[in-house]
């Protein structure tokens, strides 16, 4: 009684207690929660020029809108969603909407000048692989078809050197990982400047030795034509040659991770090429490398690079991959020198052996080799028969994927059949000799009726000189399917054309006067191989078949009288074939199919032909060892 009490004493509480004791009222009802009510609402306005005039009491009865059904009533009704109205509804612009509208898109417009670009944080943010992206995009813009643009692939690349920090890091590493090597030729004299000038090749050398950062990042050297012809010049009192020889030698020994060095061969037999052997020999991940034996006469000085030394300066080449012997004038490695060379490379993986002696190299020695992905045989007098059959049942046949047989002058198709049937991981095979190759007569006759077959193989380079039945057994090979993965060949001795009737159809492409004298004169009993006169053999097949009527087209009147005939002409090829006939040389320029190691010792320029008198050089040719294969 005495809690009671107390609260009742309070004038708050005692306000409470009076609300709760009076009955409830109307206006002290519990307000309730607002719940939508599902009612029909129809809105009105009422609007007069009469100021006077007052609202009624009753709004004006609308008339509601009737509602029509768009789906099907039934099953012979349209589809849902095509109800067809009686009057195509169209909407009308008004003029201060079309105003509107242009005040909108001129704002739009005025805002899109204004807009800021993005913050430089936003590209410092971006992931490495997307600069490497963009900047691999961008050489690929100065290479076409194996030609490279050196001049304006540098030039853009010291542009991106200046943008900011990360593209400079970037443009950097793209810049030094290959360099193209400039001339030895002096620049031009500056203006009151009492020093020599220094030629490119040198200050590329004094950039090298400062900053060895640089010089640490740059994996290819790629000697220019200009570098090149200077240093093919053999005049022992050239000093211009032996300072271009010197230089290089020291750009070598400041490349610690060199891998590669394309555009020139050392020569054993010179003296002053010899030395760049020495600093190439100890960069440890060198991946190529070709030995080039023009003589057997080696300098007096040079006694660690004879044949009898060569297996020891392999020692320090582990990472090697690619390698060529190529000998002339009878040169002797000796007896098992190239077997001690390979046991000294565990990485090897592309082998050419071209021009060694039968006793360095012969049919035992072949199958001793080790387990490579290509292997390039040219011109050995030891490789017989026997040799190549055997090759096909050893350990290369488990890991060969490129055999290419030039020079060997094979006379046993039944060879050739045997290796193509059991190397199972054989992708592509080149075949070039003079000699035509057949079915001996005899235990051979059986073979003939099964022809060539392979799974695997899908590229094929097919030049014998004299094509005899080789020729027409590959074309029957090919239609009845015993080549399912083939994609490409290139065949300069199909005479007849039936392998180009196997393969797609090719460009048709115009002649001049000069290829039909050339044609003229190799159409003789004599073969020679000319890679331009197969074209033109070609187009002249192509022309032929346009002349053959694939099919007729006679157009009749309203007599039913003829009033025109059209002659739709044939095409040699074939539209279902997935095989393309190829017939462009492997070196842009050259007069030969098959690139040859000479073409890779020592590129040339590579120009075109503006007008009859002059000539442009149309850029660098990008040739290394790795194209041999």
């Amino acid at each position: 009684m005495a809690d009671d009490r107390a609260l009742k004493r309070s004038k708050s509480l005692r306000g409470i207690l009076s609300r709760a004791n009076r009955a409830p009222s109307a206006a002290d009802e519990e307000v309730l929660p607002y719940k939508p009510v599902k009612q029909t609402y129809v809105q009105f306005h009422v609007t007069s020029d009469d100021i006077g005039l007052r609202p009624l009491s009753d709004p004006p009865e609308i008339p509601r809108r009737a509602h029509r059904n768009t789906w099907p009533t039934s099953p012979k009704d349209r589809n849902p969603g095509s109800y067809a109205f009686d009057t195509v509804p169209t909407l009308v612009r008004t003029p201060w909407e079309f105003e509107r509208s242009s005040r909108r898109h001129a704002s739009h417009r005025a805002g899109l000048k204004d807009q800021k670009q993005l913050p430089q944080h936003v590209f410092e943010q971006l992931p490495r692989e997307i600069y490497d992206s963009i900047l691999d995009q961008l050489e690929t813009l100065h290479v076409s078809g194996g030609v490279v643009d050196v001049r304006a692939r540098q030039r853009d690349f010291r542009a991106l050197l200046f943008v900011d920090k990360r593209w400079h890091r970037v443009a950097r590493e793209h810049l030094y990982r290959e360099i193209w090597l400039p001339d030895h030729d002096e620049l031009p004299k500056r203006t009151l400047s009492l020093q020599r000038p220094k030629s490119q090749l040198q200050l590329l050398q004094r950039t090298l030795r400062d900053s060895g950062g640089l010089a640490y990042m740059l994996r290819h050297l790629r000697v220019t034509a200009d570098l090149a012809a200077t240093l093919d010049i053999l005049e022992s009192t050239n000093s211009n040659r032996r300072a271009a020889f010197s230089i290089l030698a020291e750009i070598i020994n400041l490349c610690l991770s060199l891998e590669y060095l394309s555009g020139y061969t050392p020569l054993l037999h010179d003296e002053t090429s010899a030395t760049l052997l020495g600093p190439l020999l100890t960069r440890s991940k060198l991946k190529a490398h070709a030995w080039n034996f023009c003589t057997s006469r080696f300098p007096a000085d040079a006694s660690l690079y004879t044949p009898h030394n060569l297996p020891a300066c392999h020692s320090g080449w582990r990472q090697l991959e690619t390698l060529a012997f190529c000998a002339t004038e009878n040169v002797h490695l000796g007896v098992g020198v190239v077997s001690a060379v390979m046991q000294r490379l565990p990485s090897l993986k592309h082998l050419l052996l071209s021009g060694l002696d039968r006793h360095d190299f012969h049919n035992g020695t072949l199958l001793s080799l080790p387990a490579l992905r290509s292997l390039r045989l040219e011109h050995l007098e030891g490789i017989t028969h026997q040799g190549v059959e055997q090759l096909a049942y050893g350990r290369l046949s488990l890991s060969l994927e490129s055999l290419s047989l030039v020079g060997l002058e094979l006379t046993s198709l039944r060879v050739v059949q045997i290796v193509l049937a059991n190397m199972y991981r054989l992708r592509r095979f080149t075949m070039v000799q003079d000699t035509s190759i057949g079915f001996q007569p005899g235990l051979e006759s059986a073979s003939a009726l099964k022809g060539l077959e392979s799974s695997t193989l899908q590229y094929l380079h097919w030049d014998v000189l004299v094509a005899g039945f080789a020729t027409t057994l590959i074309a029957n090979s090919i239609a009845s399917g015993r080549f399912p993965a083939l994609r490409k060949v290139k065949v300069p001795c199909d005479y007849d054309g039936a392998i180009q009737a196997l393969c797609r159809p090719i460009r048709h492409e115009p002649l001049d006067a000069n290829d039909l004298e050339l044609i003229e004169r190799f159409n003789t009993e004599r073969y020679e191989r000319f890679l331009r006169v197969a074209q033109i053999q070609a187009q002249l097949r192509i022309r032929e078949s346009r002349q053959q009527p694939s099919f007729n087209v006679v157009v009749h009147d309203e007599n039913k009288r003829v009033s025109a005939t059209h002659v739709i002409g044939s095409y040699i090829g074939s539209m279902e074939s997935k095989i393309e006939y190829s017939l462009e040389p492997d070196v842009e320029g050259s007069h030969y199919a098959l690139i040859d190691f000479s073409d890779v010792a020592a590129p040339s320029w590579l120009y075109e032909k503006r007008n009859e008198m002059e000539r442009s050089v149309k850029g660098e040719q990008m040739l290394d060892l790795r194209m041999l294969f």
